[in-house]
């Protein structure tokens, strides 16, 4: 029994399996989260890949509240914040080449609002008043304005996520 063709099939195997890059897959793909919650990405990949790295797209550096696991296979952000959602990419390497995948991450936060100019307002008897509304937030926030046993008539215009309320005259 001949073992040298045996060990060169073997050998030619082993080759062609190394030569390969890995096949990455992450789990899981797309998260929504609540600001202050913690999650986890986990990033498999074949063929035993010398080099597994973590990375935000368009090169951002991770932030401090992300934590990557001794075997770099597992991901973890902890106290999530607004600015933490967006797309993680696990980029796994062998010599032969490199192959990554991508989760995403929303994050869910209350509304924060500001008006501008900031109340109370003193405005003289018949004179316009404006007030300016922003509100950000994810969900996007819907913004309405209320005055209680009021007819006037309000004029409200949206720009961008600013809303104003006008009105013409106060009498």
């Amino acid at each position: 029994m001949d073992l040298l063709p045996r060990a060169l099939i073997l050998s030619l195997l082993s080759s062609a399996v190394w030569s390969q890059a890995p096949v990455v897959t992450v789990e899981p793909k797309v998260v929504t989260v609540r600001q202050g919650e913690s999650v986890s990405f986990r990033c498999k990949a074949g063929a035993s890949p010398s080099n597994v790295v973590w990375r935000k797209t368009n090169s951002q550096r991770l932030p401090d509240n992300v934590k990557i696991g001794p075997d770099n296979l597992l991901l973890t952000i902890v106290n999530v914040r607004p600015d933490n959602q967006g797309q993680y990419r696990c980029v796994a390497g062998v010599p032969a080449g490199r192959a990554f995948d991508t989760a995403i991450l929303n994050v869910k936060f209350p509304p924060k609002v500001r008006l501008s100019p900031a109340g109370p307002l003193r405005v003289r008897m018949g004179d316009p008043v404006a007030v300016e509304c922003s509100a950000t937030g994810r969900p996007r926030p819907k913004m309405t304005w209320k005055r209680q046993g009021s007819t006037l008539q309000l004029v409200t215009t949206t720009t961008s996520d600013i809303n104003t309320i006008q009105v013409p005259a106060l009498f």
